[in-house]
């Protein structure tokens, strides 16, 4: 039985502090897929992109699933670092939104608010062997065509692009990380059909007249 892409991906993620989540719900999904409103958000977003929507008022079931992946060591211990806090404080699910990415749109270098951030992967429409092919290249160097890219430090304090490869298996599962880590999506061109994915910025609870920060 060969290895998904995802299988391989979730792997080197982890190692560099990306949390990746196997199974997002049945519940959760159906209600993403069919509470898209045309609450359109694309005032901000950094994508370029012209079906971004916000969702509102969403069920409890949403915000517990999500949140409770905030307890994995991996994202406990980032936490547990941090030195502003003066006093414990929960978190809150802030923002949420989809992304409806057709063909040649993408999103650019960006980061989030909040304290960690996360994608859902709903739909994906290419194969990524034929998008590879769009702009091929050489034995050094790989293609970077409808690829999720994340910018880190290696232990040289050289910027590294994390390029990873999703595709079809990736489709229902999830990555959490820190909201301030940038990252990027490139276009795709081989299908007509929708890339999309499901985003939200989880913060701080600091009080009733000042839901996040």
């Amino acid at each position: 039985m060969s290895v998904t892409n995802w299988e391989n991906e979730k792997k080197i993620l982890y190692n560099w502090g990306i949390l990746p989540v196997d199974d997002v719900p049945n519940s959760v999904i159906d209600y993403l897929k069919s509470n898209i409103s045309d609450y359109n958000y694309n005032y901000s977003l950094a994508g370029h992109m012209k079906e971004e929507y916000k969702y509102e008022n969403w069920p409890k079931f949403v915000d517990e699933f999500i949140l409770n992946n905030l307890n994995d060591p991996l994202l406990d211990e980032w936490t547990r670092r941090q030195t502003q806090l003066t006093s414990n404080r929960p978190y809150v699910l802030n923002d949420l939104w989809v992304n409806k990415q057709k063909k040649h749109e993408f999103n650019p270098v960006h980061d989030h608010s909040g304290v960690f951030s996360f994608i859902i992967f709903l739909k994906i429409p290419y194969n990524l062997e034929d998008e590879s092919k769009v702009f091929p290249k050489n034995s050094n160097s790989r293609s970077s065509t409808s690829k999720l890219s994340f910018l880190l430090n290696d232990y040289m304090g050289d910027i590294k692009a994390l390029m990873v490869n999703v595709d079809k298996s990736f489709e229902n599962k999830m990555l959490m990380f820190p909201a301030k880590l940038k990252h990027q999506v490139y276009p795709f061109y081989t299908s007509d059909d929708y890339r999309i994915t499901v985003s939200g910025n989880i913060a701080f609870w600091v009080g009733d007249n000042d839901k996040s920060n």
